[in-house]
């Protein structure tokens, strides 16, 4: 096994600690000279600066296993493709994949030209509280009913950090978090009831800045969701079984308030992985390198959702 690392910001550094800690033999390739000295001087590893299609171009000819891709949404697509035309049939890619349904198309179409298998990095799905979280419910005979907020804090946001385009859908490209979380666990939407308000409050997101809805699952249970960037909250899960009310909110967390009760309880859970690295890439990694893809958001489940589900709740074509 031999994995490529692409990319050399903050998420690079978090893989780069757990495959160093899983003594996976792995390579980093970043773009500019500076972003990876600073990776090298903070985590005392080698890193190709000079951009990815340079490095496949030049000596390094080396069949990967894997890769995992971390660059900027804006570069993921043409990124991924390089890595795919260049033979790694084992991709992860940070989330969104692309906010443009248009370009998950062109990578899967390639995907499957050439047999790659493409994971989108949805690293809440792998946290301990939510993997406590899934065992509270089968222990409790299964979900009855879930609610989400997904509220951005929008004064924390500088719009002229990112192309227009990326923060134009910023819910595909960030609350996605949250909401590809709760169907993680509820089950993909059968019937979905969006009501988007708010329109050109937020300048930089003009569908809306308000987003109610409500909708059944294709397992049969009921969902709602409340999200408003102009007033105040955060975002968080709570699942509804026949004993238990279980609260994600902070989503690194897991509360219980159970039947006949008004007191929240913090749940303990085994959440040393989670404050060794960064929440959930340490088990996200574990099981892409594993195969062990069922938890995993495919490139195609992620066309599904932005055409069915992402578009439709935040009001984008």
């Amino acid at each position: 096994m031999k994995v490529l690392l692409v990319g050399s910001g903050s998420m690079s550094k978090e893989y780069a600690k757990v495959l160093k800690h899983l003594k996976i033999d792995f390579h980093v390739v970043g773009n500019t000279v500076a972003g990876c000295q600073n990776f090298e001087k903070e985590l005392s590893l080698p890193v190709t600066s000079g951009g990815l299609e340079s490095f496949l171009n030049k000596k390094y000819l080396e069949q990967y296993s894997h890769a995992i891709n971390t660059v900027n949404v804006e570069y993921l697509k043409e990124t991924t493709i390089n890595l795919v035309k260049k033979g790694i049939k084992n991709i992860l890619i940070e989330k969104p994949g692309s906010v443009h349904l248009s370009e998950l198309d062109e990578i899967s179409n390639i995907a499957e030209e050439e047999k790659s298998d493409i994971y989108i990095a949805y690293n809440r799905r792998f946290y301990s509280s939510v993997e406590k979280m899934k065992d509270v419910i089968h222990k409790d005979g299964g979900i009855l009913s879930a609610h989400c907020e997904f509220t951005e804090w929008i004064h924390n946001i500088d719009p002229d950090n990112y192309p227009s385009d990326i923060v134009n859908k910023w819910v595909i490209a960030n609350s996605s978090h949250v909401l590809d979380t709760m169907f993680f666990l509820i089950g993909e939407p059968k019937i979905l009831n969006p009501m988007i308000l708010g329109e050109s409050k937020v300048l930089w997101h003009p569908t809306g800045s308000i987003f109610i809805g409500s909708g059944i699952s294709h397992n049969n249970i009921p969902f709602s969701y409340h999200s408003n960037w102009l007033s105040a909250g955060r975002w968080g899960i709570e699942i509804l079984t026949k004993n238990n009310r279980l609260i994600l909110k902070p989503m690194e967390k897991l509360q219980i308030q159970r039947k006949g009760s008004i007191k929240i309880e913090d749940v303990l859970i085994d959440n040393e992985m989670d404050t060794k690295f960064k929440p959930g890439i340490f088990n996200q990694v574990s099981h892409f390198l594993n195969a062990n893809y069922s938890n995993l958001c495919s490139i195609n489940d992620q066309k599904m959702r932005i055409k069915d589900v992402y578009n439709k709740i935040a009001g984008y074509n």
